[in-house]
């Protein structure tokens, strides 16, 4: 009979500690934290985005026609491959119209992949002439 009622006292004792839920921290005690802070808590997340994603990249399409022929023309310039040629950019809200001359074909090429990169929807009009090599 003692240990029939000392395992129903210890069932209802745990059953109530059950039901208190987990323990409280005493006043002095400081509680763990569930997950680490991602930042020290003296520092804030940061708020701003970097400059290049505020604003959208223009299209190519959106670009003026002054600004696609200076970009195109300042390719060809800087392109180390295309040193010794002498090219042209002219363009309009259609077309882009690429002239001069190349030493060779690969030249020929390069000059209107640049000019394509640029082109978006407008049209590339080849009036390039490469030099006949003897």
């Amino acid at each position: 009979m003692k240990h029939l009622l000392c395992g129903i006292v210890l069932l209802a004792s745990t059953a109530m500690l059950a039901q208190m839920g987990p323990a409280q921290p005493q006043p002095g005690q400081q509680q763990p934290p569930s997950t680490p802070p991602t930042f020290p808590n003296d520092q804030q997340t940061p708020r701003t985005m970097p400059p290049d994603q505020n604003e959208p990249a223009p299209t190519p399409e959106a670009s003026s026609a002054a600004q696609i022929e200076q970009q195109i023309t300042q390719q060809l310039n800087s392109d180390p491959k295309l040193s010794g040629s002498n090219l042209r950019a002219e363009a309009d809200e259609a077309s882009i119209v690429i002239s001069g001359t190349v030493d060779t074909a690969e030249q020929h090429d390069l000059a209107l992949e640049i000019a394509r990169s640029h082109a978006g929807d407008r049209n590339v009009v080849d009036k390039i002439q490469v030099k006949q090599q003897t």
